[in-house]
């Protein structure tokens, strides 16, 4: 896989599920590489990728190398990996609105954060209902490296931009964010807390940061927020 030097979010999601495969699967051979995306070194271009992030996958038996540029053209890849994918429409429907709802609060589509909330409260209600440490069992699975990214990343980017956090009584969802944070995936995959800021403040109308407020970010020593209330 090839990602640009401070990766954008769905980077994590992409990064994260590679390591869940190759952990599952010892015959993948896996390696991260990354590159200036301003000034893309002679072997990314070699690749034949355009884009980042992107994966080139190699065919042991034909030796024809595939590349993957899109999130859904790697998602695609990554289905054909073990393991398979569970049953996880229930875990899905919990989940699915989540991260739109919060795309609306932080654009100021919705003012007020009782939509989020009330997505917050739905997951935390379904994990309480099932009593695993993930969404569909005591081990990680593909639909988890989904919604534990994208969760840590609403979670950095409400408090950043919103000065929002998620309400400390909604226990099985911190159990559930502690129980991803412990994930080596996890964690090696995780952009900083202030690549995450920056990349949310990139997005059209979302909360601007001053010339001063965003170079402080970029200086700033690296911070992982992976404590839990």
């Amino acid at each position: 896989m090839v990602t640009e030097k401070k990766p954008p979010f769905p980077a994590h999601h992409l990064f994260m599920r590679c390591l869940f495969h190759a952990k599952h699967d010892k015959s993948i051979k896996f390696e991260v590489k990354t590159t200036n995306v301003n000034k893309k070194s002679q072997e990314f271009k070699e690749t034949g990728l355009r884009r980042m992030p992107g994966i080139c996958a190699d065919d042991e038996e034909s030796g024809e190398t595939q590349t993957f540029e899109t999130e859904d053209e790697i998602l695609d890849f990554l289905e054909f990996l073990e393991p398979k994918r569970g049953d996880d429409e229930e875990a899905e429907n919990a989940t699915c609105d989540l991260f739109r709802q919060f795309a609306r609060y932080v654009k100021d589509v919705e003012h007020k954060d009782t939509c989020l909330n009330t997505e917050l409260l739905r997951l935390d209600k379904y994990l309480s209902e099932h009593g695993t440490r993930f969404l569909l069992s005591d081990d990680v699975a593909h639909l988890d490296c989904l919604v534990l990214t994208r969760l840590h990343s609403i979670r950095i980017a409400a408090k950043a931009l919103k000065n929002y956090e998620f309400p400390s009584d909604l226990t099985y969802l911190w159990d559930y964010l502690k129980s991803g944070y412990d994930l080596e995936m996890f964690r090696l995959s995780c952009p900083s807390d202030q690549e995450i800021i920056l990349h949310w403040t990139e997005l059209k109308d979302t909360p601007n940061l001053s010339a001063k407020e965003r170079a402080k970010l970029v200086r700033d020593e690296p911070i992982y927020s992976f404590s839990v209330v």
